[in-house]
C-alpha cells in the first residue's frame, strides 16, 4: 500500500493537485496542516482518494485537530503539523509520541525541511513543504507499507 504525504502548501493547491494526478495509484493522502481548509476544499475532486487532513499553525479557526492516528496494511500511523511537539527543535517528543500509541509511523510537517529518521522501530517522517521549502526545494513523501515493512521515498517537486 503507498501513501502521498505533504505539507505546508499555505493555501496553493495547484502543486498538491498536480502530484495527486501524477500518482493516480496512491489512494491515502496526507495532509499535515498550513493550508488545510483548502486542501479540504479538493477532495470533492478526488473522490476515489481518502485524504487525512490535520490542522497546523497558520490554519487559525480551523474545523481540523492538530493530531490524527490511523491504521494502514497493519501500521500504525501518527500524523501531526508538529507546532506543538517542538519539531523546530528536535524530533524526540514525536519518537516518544511513537513508543507511546504503538505507531510504526509518525508524520510531520511545519519546518519546511525534508527528513527521516528511523529509531527503536519508529519512521519519523517530514516530507517537506510544498511551498516555501527552507532547504531545497519543496517536495513530498511516498511511502510504501507492505507486509515486508516500511519504504520512505523523500521527493523534490521539480
Amino acid at each position: 500500500m503507498r501513501i502521498l504525504v505533504t505539507s505546508d502548501a499555505h493555501g496553493s493547491v495547484r502543486d498538491l493537485e498536480t502530484i495527486i494526478e501524477k500518482y493516480s495509484d496512491i489512494k491515502h493522502i496526507f495532509y499535515l496542516g498550513d493550508g488545510v481548509e483548502a486542501v479540504a476544499e479538493i477532495q470533492q475532486f478526488f473522490p476515489e482518494r481518502t485524504f487525512y487532513l490535520v490542522s497546523g499553525n497558520c490554519d487559525f479557526g480551523s474545523q481540523f485537530r492538530d493530531i490524527g492516528e490511523t491504521v494502514i496494511n497493519g501500521v500504525r500511523i501518527i500524523y501531526t503539523h508538529g507546532h506543538r511537539y517542538g519539531v523546530k527543535y528536535g524530533t524526540e517528543k514525536l519518537f516518544e509520541l511513537g513508543r507511546n500509541t504503538d505507531a510504526k509511523l509518525v508524520l510531520y510537517g511545519h519546518t519546511h525541511v525534508q527528513r527521516e529518521e528511523y529509531k527503536d522501530g519508529i519512521y519519523v517522517i517530514n516530507p517537506g513543504a510544498l511551498r516555501g521549502a527552507r532547504e531545497g526545494r519543496e517536495g513530498y513523501a511516498i511511502i510504501d507499507i507492505s507486509n515486508k515493512g516500511i519504504v520512505t521515498n523523500l521527493l523534490k517537486m521539480y
